[in-house]
This record gives C-alpha cells, sequence and structure tokens, in this order.
C-alpha cells in the first residue's frame, strides 16, 4: 500500500501536473479536430494505432482524407480497427501493416515493405509505447522499455527519412511525455540500461521519454545542418491519459490515477495538431517540444542538453546498425 502511493505521488508529481497546467491547457481548448486541415492526397504512418490516442490519432487523420496505414504488431487485433475507422471515414485508405517494435528486423521488413510500395510519407506519427512493465529485454537484448519507446522509432524513421524528404513538406511526430522529468539525473544510464539488478521500471520509463526528446531535438538538428527545412521534427507531452499504458501498474494506482486522466480525444489533440496543423510550418517549429493542448511548452535541462543528444544518437546507432546487420 505504502509503496503504492509513493508511486502514485511519483507520477502526479513528474507525470501529470494535472491540477494546475493541464487543466488550464484543456479548458483553453486551442485546438480541435474541426482545426485539423484537409488531408487529401496525403500519407500517414501512425505506430500503435489498435489502441489509445494512437487510435484517435489515425481516426481523425482518416476523416479528413489522409491514407493512414495503421502500424501494429496484431492483425487480430488492428483489422477491427480498421473497419470502425473505415466507418466514420467513408472513401479514406485505411489499412493495416505489421510492425512488431520489440524486433528490429521486425522495423526492416516493415520499411522495406512499405518503400517497395513507392508511396510517399507526409507524416510519421511515432506513437506507440509502453511503459513501467516488469524488466523485460526484446528480442534484440534490449531493454523492452527503451527498445520499443526510442530504438525502434528511431531505427523506423531513419530508414524512411528518405521517402519524407522526398514527399516534403512533412512532419515526424516524437511522443514523449513529462514523465521524461521521472529519469535519473545522468538522463540516460548508458552503462546499466540492460541492467536487471539496476532497473527501476518508473525510472526507466523516464528514461525512454527523455531518449524521445532527445532523439527529436537531435534529428531536427541533423536536418537542418543538411538544409533539410521542410521535414518538420517536434516532440510532445500528450497528457496524462486514460490508456492500456497503465495496464502494468496495480488496481490501486489505475484507480488513484482515474479522476486526473484525460480521455484519449483530449489526449490525441497535441500529436494531431503537431502533425497537421500549419501553425508549425508558419512558426517554422522544429525540435519543440509541446503540451496539452497544443501548447508550445519545454522540457526539462536534460532533455536540452544536445551533448546528451549526440552521445544518444551515437549509442542509438550502434545499436541499430548492430542488430540489422548481423
Amino acid at each position: 500500500m505504502l509503496e503504492s502511493m509513493i508511486c502514485m505521488q511519483q507520477i502526479h508529481r513528474n507525470l501529470g501536473q494535472i491540477n494546475a497546467a493541464e487543466v488550464h491547457f484543456i479548458t483553453s481548448m486551442t485546438f480541435s479536430f474541426n482545426d485539423i486541415p484537409n488531408l487529401s492526397n496525403k500519407v500517414a504512418i501512425v505506430t500503435g494505432a489498435s489502441a489509445g490516442i494512437g487510435l484517435i490519432t489515425a481516426r481523425e487523420l482518416a476523416k479528413k482524407g489522409c491514407h493512414v496505414i495503421l502500424a501494429c504488431r496484431s492483425r487480430t487485433k488492428t483489422d477491427p480497427v480498421v473497419e470502425a475507422i473505415k466507418a466514420v471515414a467513408p472513401g479514406a485508405t485505411v489499412e493495416f501493416m505489421e510492425l512488431d517494435l520489440m524486433r528490429l528486423k521486425s522495423v526492416q521488413a516493415f520499411t522495406d515493405a512499405f518503400k517497395a510500395r513507392q508511396l510517399p510519407l507526409h507524416i510519421l506519427v511515432n506513437n506507440a509505447g509502453i511503459m513501467a512493465p516488469p524488466f523485460a529485454l526484446s528480442a534484440d537484448g534490449i531493454e523492452s522499455q527503451f527498445a520499443t519507446n526510442h530504438i525502434a522509432h528511431m531505427a523506423l524513421t531513419q530508414r524512411l527519412l528518405p521517402i519524407l524528404e522526398a514527399s516534403a513538406p512533412s512532419r515526424v511526430v516524437v511522443v514523449s511525455s513529462n514523465a521524461h522529468k521521472m529519469a535519473s539525473s545522468v538522463g540516460i544510464n548508458f552503462d546499466t540500461i540492460n541492467d536487471a539488478t539496476a532497473y527501476s521500471a518508473w525510472t526507466w520509463y523516464g528514461q525512454s521519454k527523455l531518449a524521445n526528446i532527445l532523439f527529436a531535438r537531435e534529428l531536427a538538428r541533423r536536418l537542418d545542418a543538411r538544409g533539410v527545412h521542410n521535414v518538420f521534427v517536434n516532440t510532445l507531452h500528450p497528457g496524462f491519459i486514460r490508456s492500456e499504458l497503465l495496464r502494468h501498474s496495480n488496481c490501486l494506482i489505475r484507480l488513484l490515477a482515474w479522476p486526473f486522466q484525460l480521455t484519449t480525444d483530449d489526449g490525441a489533440k497535441t500529436q494531431i495538431y503537431v502533425a497537421t496543423s500549419t501553425d508549425i510550418e508558419t512558426n517554422e517549429w522544429r525540435g519543440r517540444y509541446f503540451a496539452p493542448i497544443a501548447q508550445v511548452a519545454e522540457s526539462n535541462q536534460l532533455g536540452q542538453d544536445m551533448a546528451l543528444a549526440a552521445r544518444l544518437w551515437e549509442f542509438s546507432d550502434l545499436l541499430i546498425e548492430k542488430f540489422l546487420t548481423q
């Protein structure tokens, strides 16, 4: 009981800050689904789109005429979602493509299959994630949260980047969390990422969400250095949402969290804004961090550490190269 209460206090302090900041943004309602522009002839990939804010994101993009690919692990789970979206978005192209973010070979297979179709790509929403599970390793031997939330999405983005550039103006949306503040004081525990004895579920979750921010900022910096200014890479905190992410938490935590959580509709609005709003291009927002709903915000200092971002990029690149060349 005491452990659960301490954990819940930490979640409220670092993940939510709901009663002040987010309630203000929510009641401001600066962005609604009606503000999404026409997306006819656009193609989007949304990871983790079979449930939660990923599903809402895919649904709302499709309703505006976008060709939406739901990049998910399970066809059995996703096919009914595809049909449900088609029912509310008549005429839209909505489809499933298999992607298992716990296996880099699956990322490779997904991107190879997408490239073979010779489709453009205008919007990539790196939405899928897992939160605070028991310690486990991915198929590649990488701690599961770091593997799923960061490494696989980095590999996915890198492999799709030439298409995003060719289809520009385009967007890369990296879904992070205010939980990046839960990471340790060093930010990324490079030496103990896969160490079960060092593992702390919430700290490692925060680490993976910090990695999302650092990756987005470093990618934006690298694109700018190459003179690529029309691929807009940004990251965001969607809010503390009623979703499947808390499935690894105990019943008390889920019960205490419920009154503070956003609906999935409200939770999806910030990433949809970052993916579609003309504000992004008008203001030339690249490498920025957004908070709910549709507000330019700022991460903590670790999330602004470009030396740490560069080190993370090199570290992650080596892991990706190692497992995709085996």
